[in-house]
């Protein structure tokens, strides 16, 4: 008897703490949402003090709340595609600052997508858009632009292209030059371009990386392409840090 009284006493210590315990946790999150001015303060003492020199330029957005945590992004005043996320839990602030916001990680992949939509919509072409460095590797007044989304007359970002040509010097020419006038009609002026050229009716593909704007010019690409399509690996290819590649299609 004594051996079922405790097992009872037991038993019912246990649900009473798991009542207890479970309840707390439905109250907790029933009112978690009505705190979201506290944790908004908190947020903003928390910007003041870390950053302190940036702070001017920011805008804290909606405070929410989701599986016990709070969370906001902090917004670049001026483009609201460079922020980044802070989150407040267990009575500690954490931020993605660093990647987010300073490296300009959110801005620059946003950036990097408007780009290849717009050259998918207006010319229907499907390409790639990479920046090559962060964005605090950047000077101010490249970061001014980059904030401002005035990229129609600054070369900073690369494109990953295709394009179907016959594997002859001329063709090639004429080909990558209609595609570079095509883009700039449009105003994407790339800094680098990565070509990949293909040709129906054989069954390999050439590569060629690192062109830019001005080895783009006429006569110096045609050089560039004769060398190449020759196998010479001349002054010219070298000094523009010019490499290429054959493959077969598939690879």
């Amino acid at each position: 008897m004594k051996q079922d009284k405790k097992l009872m006493l037991g038993m019912t210590l246990l649900f009473f703490i798991t009542f207890v315990s479970f309840g707390t946790l439905v109250v907790t999150e029933k009112l978690a949402p009505f705190y979201t001015d506290k944790i908004k303060d908190k947020i903003t003492a928390y910007i003041k003090e870390n950053y302190k020199e940036e702070q001017k330029n920011l805008t804290i957005g909606k405070v929410t709340y989701k599986l016990q945590k709070y969370q906001a992004k902090v917004y670049n005043k001026n483009n609201k595609n460079l922020y980044f996320n802070v989150t407040y839990q267990n009575k500690k602030i954490t931020d993605t600052y660093q990647k987010d916001y300073l490296e300009g990680k959110t801005l620059l992949t946003t950036t990097e997508k408007n780009l290849e939509q717009k050259i998918k919509k207006e010319l229907n072409k499907k390409v790639t858009i990479t920046f090559p460095l962060t964005l605090d590797k950047y000077t101010t007044q490249i970061k001014e632009t980059l904030i401002n989304n005035d990229l129609e007359n600054i070369n900073l970002y690369n494109i990953n292209l295709s394009i179907t040509s016959p594997l002859e010097t001329s063709a090639i020419v004429e080909n990558i030059e209609k595609t570079a006038t095509e883009l700039r009609t449009i105003k994407i002026n790339p800094n680098h371009y990565n070509i990949k050229i293909t040709n129906k009716n054989e069954n390999k593909k050439l590569t060629i990386n690192n062109l830019t704007q001005q080895t783009l010019q006429k006569y110096t690409l045609t050089q560039i392409i004769n060398d190449i399509m020759n196998n010479n690996e001349s002054d010219i290819i070298k000094t523009n840090n010019i490499s290429y590649q054959y493959s077969n299609k598939g690879e």
